[in-house]
Order: C-alpha cells, then sequence, then structure tokens
C-alpha cells in the first residue's frame, strides 16, 4: 500500500505545541485535534499507512499562511492538504490590532484561500478547507458575522473548485443550543480537551476526511 501523505495546516488551533519545523509522529503532533485523529487512526487502522503531518503557526493569518505556504506545506509533497485559517482575519479587527497592523477584510482571506487551493491542485494534491469558527450562537456578534462571512466565501471556493470542504461551525453551534461555550473554551476560539473532542470528532467522521482512508 503506497504511503498517503496527509498534512494540516492553520493557526493557533491546529498548532497546539507542535513540533518544529514540522509536527511528525507520536509526541510531535501538538495537543490539537490532529493529534487526536492521529491517534484514533491508529486505533481504527492499525495497519494504515497514512503519514500524518502538522505545519501550522499560531496566530497565523492566511496572509501569513499564505506567505509560508510553498515551505511550509507544500515542499512536503503532500497527497491531501487540510487548511483551517481565517479566524485571527477576524480577531485582528477586535483586539487592537488595527492601530499597528493592516486588517485583512474577508474577501482578502477568500482570495488568499484561492491561492492556497490553486497551489495545492497545481501539485496534484487535494486541498480541504475545515471551516474557522466562532463559539457564539449569535450571529450578530461581531466576530461572528465576520466568520460567517468568510465561511460563506470559502463555501464558493470549495464549489467553484471542487474541493472538500468541512464544516464544523455547525457541530458546534448544535452543541451550543444546550451547552455553554465556556464548556468548550475560555475565549470562544481556543478549545479546551472538551472543545478538541467535539472538533477532532466533527473533522474525523467527515466524509471529506474519510475519503483518505478509501482512496
Amino acid at each position: 500500500m503506497e504511503q498517503k501523505i496527509v498534512l494540516f495546516t492553520g493557526d493557533s488551533i491546529t498548532d497546539c505545541n507542535r513540533a518544529r519545523p514540522i509536527g511528525d509522529g507520536f509526541g510531535n503532533m501538538g495537543n490539537s485535534y490532529v493529534a487526536r485523529i492521529f491517534v484514533d487512526t491508529w486505533a481504527d487502522f492499525p495497519t494504515h499507512n497514512i503519514h500524518y503531518l502538522n505545519s501550522a503557526i499560531s496566530g497565523n493569518t492566511t496572509k501569513q499562511l499564505l506567505d509560508r505556504f510553498d515551505t511550509d506545506v507544500l515542499a512536503y509533497q503532500p497527497d491531501y492538504v487540510f487548511i483551517m485559517i481565517g479566524v485571527n482575519d477576524v480577531w485582528r479587527h477586535f483586539d487592537g490590532s488595527k492601530f499597528t497592523t493592516t486588517l485583512i477584510e474577508p474577501e482578502e482571506s477568500a482570495s488568499n484561500m484561492e491561492t492556497m487551493i490553486q497551489k495545492t491542485l497545481a501539485t496534484g494534491a487535494r486541498p480541504v478547507i475545515i471551516s474557522p469558527y466562532f463559539l457564539d450562537r449569535n450571529h450578530d456578534d461581531p466576530m461572528r458575522k465576520m466568520v460567517d462571512e468568510i465561511n460563506a466565501l470559502y463555501v464558493k471556493l470549495a464549489e467553484k473548485y471542487n474541493v472538500g470542504y468541512i464544516d464544523v461551525q455547525t457541530p458546534f453551534d448544535e452543541y451550543l443550543k444546550t451547552g455553554s461555550s465556556y464548556i468548550l473554551s475560555s475565549d470562544r476560539v481556543h478549545p479546551n480537551s472538551v472543545g478538541i473532542s467535539l472538533l477532532s470528532r466533527a473533522i474525523y467522521n467527515h466524509p471529506d476526511f474519510r475519503v483518505i482512508f478509501h482512496d
């Protein structure tokens, strides 16, 4: 069975103290949903031949990820690239960075994602977008509203390029119908162990992820 290289990239939600220069193997994947997926794969498919990598960097915006995409993603010659990015594009509008940083609007977030999709497809690899999310069911919350704008644009990109799209906002919203966001995260973005469990299951059980076990 030919080995498949499956690379995850993004920001702090994916980074979670992964090893440098690349998260690779037991003890090196960090503490994120990627580590859970890594372990679950070994538990469920002990004879699998999937090589997981993690190149996320905490704090990254879509622009910062795009700037390093060739060296930190495509250089590893992945077969699949799972990209979760965008929440920092939103956060910079609300954390005071607008006084020192050029802000990224949703349209630019989508443009940066589109370039990453194009670059990935050009290598023959399969890109899969994992939606950014915000743990507040109030769609009028300014941060939630902007995250929703980005996700709507990402959905259009997935349809345009016929690539995978994993919606993790909806499973979180379902949870929040009965559970508080503080059970999942202290700041509505960075998941704790419960949030990581919910996030990893939403990705691991999604058809656009499960395809890696059947190709």
